[in-house]
């Protein structure tokens, strides 16, 4: 048995394959370019007074937070991709961390850090806890520092033009469809 097939039938197989093709793309692409980069913040520790130990630290998350509320990172939820600080001469990191840990923004600004390691045989014991402060121990809590912490991005902010890109190479792509198809067609009645 042999088919026939009509302009206006190729037509429309030509149609449903474009859209195909395009929805396709879409599908595959749309949720990695519209996926935020990361963020690393530089943190500053700052002895109080009568303390001695000051350091950094840095914290990278999966993206920025938000300007209104709370935005809460961890690695359970997937936010809190690293973290780390020196001080003393020490490395405290968030592998080693014991317990949770959890970076809290609070409108856009970075609100607490509750993080807990404890290192060597010393042994060397740091925490920061609730809105800006930490508190570093050694010689098993015989002697301590504390103080307060700042957080400033390591590099600008810069908008995520992904959305605005990907509309525009799916009109492209969606026009050079319609142009392919009434090129076609008009094969196709000649």
């Amino acid at each position: 048995m042999m088919h026939v097939f009509s302009a206006g039938s190729t037509r429309k197989t030509l149609r449903a394959s474009l859209l195909g093709l395009c929805v396709a793309f879409l599908i595959t692409v749309a949720p990695s370019a519209l996926h935020a980069s990361s963020i690393t913040y530089n943190l500053t520790l700052t002895p109080g007074a009568g303390s001695l130990y000051g350091g950094t630290g840095s914290i990278t998350l999966n993206a920025a937070p938000s300007t209104s509320g709370n935005s809460d990172y961890t690695q359970a939820n997937g936010g809190l991709l690293d973290l780390s600080f020196n001080i003393d001469g020490q490395t405290f990191t968030l592998s080693g961390a014991t317990g949770s840990t959890l970076v809290r923004f609070l409108n856009g600004d970075l609100n607490d850090i509750t993080f807990a390691e404890t290192i060597g045989t010393t042994p060397y014991r740091f925490t920061l806890h609730t809105t800006a402060g930490y508190a570093f121990y050694y010689n098993d809590g015989q002697a301590a520092s504390y103080g307060t912490f700042t957080a400033s991005p390591a590099s600008p902010v810069s908008p995520v033009p992904e959305p605005a890109s990907l509309m525009l190479l799916t009109t492209g792509l969606l026009g050079g469809a319609a142009t392919l198809y009434r090129r076609m067609a008009a094969q196709t009645i000649s």
